[in-house]
C-alpha cells in the first residue's frame, strides 16, 4: 500500500466542519456566515483560521487552487490586455492598462513566486510554523523593551509626582 501524501494526511487531520468551513471561506464568506453554516461559534472559525496550522495549510492550498483557475482565465485575457496597453501606448496613455496589469500581480512585487501563489500563504503546516517562528524572532529582535503596562505607567507617574513633591519641599526649605 502506498504511503499517503502530506496533503492527504493534513486533510484527514481536519473535521468535516473544518473542511466545510474552508469551502465557505474560499467562496468569500465571513467568519460569522461560516460559523452559522457549519454550526459552530464565530470565535471557533476565527481560531481555526488564526491558530490551527492544518486548517491554515488546507485553506491556503484551496486558495491556491482557486487562484490557479482565476490565473488561467487571466492568462487567456493577457493578449487582449497587451493589445490595450499597446493601443494606449500608441495613443500616449498607458496608465489604466498598466495599472490593471499591476493589480493582477504581474509585477510580482508583493510575494509569491508565480501568479498562482500571489499573496497566498503556505500550504504546508511546518512551513507556516517556520514562518511564525521567524516572525516571532524578528519581533523579539526589534523589541528592546516591551511596552509598559497600565500599572507600570501609573506607578511611574506616582513616583514622578512624589519626586516633584519632594523637590518642592526641598526648594521651600532651601529657598531656591
Amino acid at each position: 500500500m502506498a504511503a499517503k501524501s502530506n496533503k492527504t494526511q493534513h486533510k484527514e487531520a481536519l473535521s468535516i466542519e473544518q473542511l466545510n468551513a474552508i469551502d465557505l471561506l474560499v467562496l468569500g464568506k465571513t467568519d460569522k456566515e461560516v460559523a452559522e453554516a457549519v454550526g459552530v461559534h464565530r470565535c471557533t472559525v476565527t481560531s481555526w483560521r488564526l491558530y490551527n496550522l492544518y486548517f491554515q495549510a488546507e485553506l491556503n492550498r484551496r486558495r491556491k487552487e482557486v487562484w490557479g483557475a482565476a490565473v488561467d482565465r487571466l492568462r487567456s485575457l493577457l493578449l487582449k490586455a497587451l493589445d490595450t496597453v499597446e493601443k494606449a501606448l500608441d495613443g500616449g496613455d498607458a496608465r489604466t492598462a498598466i495599472e490593471l496589469l499591476r493589480m493582477a500581480g504581474l509585477d510580482m512585487t508583493r510575494g509569491g513566486s508565480s501568479l498562482g501563489t500571489y499573496l497566498v500563504g503556505e500550504d504546508d503546516p511546518e512551513k507556516i510554523l517556520e514562518e511564525l517562528a521567524e516572525a516571532k524572532k524578528r519581533e523579539e529582535r526589534l523589541r528592546v523593551f516591551p511596552p509598559p503596562t497600565d500599572w507600570e505607567k501609573r506607578n511611574a507617574l506616582d513616583e514622578l509626582e512624589e519626586l516633584a513633591r519632594r523637590l518642592e519641599r526641598l526648594q521651600a526649605r532651601t529657598g531656591i
